[in-house]
């Protein structure tokens, strides 16, 4: 049987945004530790995390097709049980007429469309830049979560919490780094590691500093450091048609893949 290999690349990606959605569940900043769960039903993964029943991150089915519309009310019952209402995240592949209609009379809309992309790693040996960037470590893990905090509008996050998740923000295969403008926070990025491969993730510019390149230059920063790593692709998703889809795309990242967010909405 002849190999396809624009669907093998789109079951790579999705197995690497899985293993990265369970990383996350484990250092999220919440005083409850998620319990993350992932369920096989046909060709389909449940995820669901019973103690975050609104997010949608956190509950997706994913693979959902025509060959599992039989199972539609089998995998609709488990989530009910935990009083949550899914996201079907579901790429091209599996969508037609006979799979968007079984969707839509059970209450879902396409909410958004999600870019999943690629890049081999390259040097950049004109990587130059005013800005100071550095990796968060041992050191200043505790800060670096203070960053995250702000950046979510000052949540409140007991210190006990602060401590305990902070070992996950410099693990070997979790690099997180921070830019800084004038000695102020300007943004900050992670890269997720697995096995010889990477995921850009976690980007975010505070308002003040937009614009100014800091995203761009820590961009840079990380696909250097995956070539020093001697990673063989990067991935990343965005929003189709988002500022970010288009800074990804003028540094060499390309389009796999487009899936669509079918939610029940309010």
């Amino acid at each position: 049987m002849r190999s396809n290999k624009i669907l093998e690349q789109v079951s790579k990606i999705e197995d690497m945004e899985i293993q990265l959605t369970a990383f996350n569940s484990k250092r999220a900043l919440s005083s409850i530790d998620k319990q993350l769960e992932v369920k096989k039903i046909g060709d389909c993964r449940l995820i669901y995390e019973p103690n975050s029943p609104s997010s949608i991150y956190y509950n997706r089915v994913k693979g959902f097709g025509l060959k599992d519309i039989d199972k539609l009310e089998q995998i609709l019952d488990i989530y009910t049980e935990q009083n949550i209402n899914p996201c079907f995240d579901t790429t091209p592949n599996n969508i037609n007429e006979e799979v968007a209609m079984a969707l839509v009379n059970h209450g879902y809309k396409v909410a958004k469309q999600v870019a999943f992309m690629q890049l081999i790693p390259r040097s950049y040996e004109d990587f130059i830049t005013e800005m100071d960037i550095v990796e968060v470590t041992e050191e200043n893990a505790e800060q670096f979560i203070n960053i995250v905090i702000e950046s979510n509008d000052g949540m409140d996050i007991d210190a006990s919490v602060i401590e305990r998740k902070a070992p996950y923000f410099y693990k070997p295969n979790f690099c997180n780094v921070i830019s800084y403008i004038k000695e102020k926070v300007a943004s900050m990025g992670s890269l997720f590691i697995e096995g010889n491969e990477g995921y850009i993730a976690n980007d975010y510019t505070f308002e003040d500093f937009r614009g100014m390149g800091s995203q761009k230059a820590l961009l840079m920063y990380r696909i250097n450091k995956a070539k020093e790593l001697g990673l063989e692709k990067l991935y990343t998703d965005v929003e189709f048609g988002s500022i970010s889809h288009n800074n990804m795309q003028k540094l060499g990242f390309e389009t796999v893949y487009i899936n669509s967010y079918w939610m029940k909405l309010k």
